[in-house]
């Protein structure tokens, strides 16, 4: 991370650790926004109580609780696009001019 403020670092990697060890969960960032959810996993969720941000720490813990799985799929890709990247060197990459940039 780049200039992130080391105040919200701190109460970040604070809150993680009470959510881990409340809910004896070995994951370090429930709190992470950046995640991908089935639509049964969103339905099985519902009713949902956060109308704000809270709704980034309330679906992932609802998810655990209620006993879906988490990562296993997502660590696939995340590994597997790796290895593409990694052992391709550049075979995929877009030609010159073709589609538009995803900067």
């Amino acid at each position: 991370m780049i200039d992130y403020p080391r105040f919200k670092l701190v109460i970040n990697r604070v809150a993680n650790l009470f959510v881990r060890l409340l809910f004896g969960f070995r994951y370090n960032d429930v709190t992470n926004a950046f995640k991908a959810y089935r639509a049964t996993v969103i339905g099985g969720c519902q009713p949902f109580l956060s109308t704000h941000l809270n709704l980034t720490v309330e679906v992932p813990l609802k998810a655990i609780v209620r006993g879906y799985s988490m990562g296993s799929r997502y660590l696939f890709i995340v590994l597997y696009l790796w290895l593409e990247r990694t052992l391709t060197r550049g075979d995929y990459r877009r030609p010159a001019g073709e589609g538009k940039s995803l900067k």
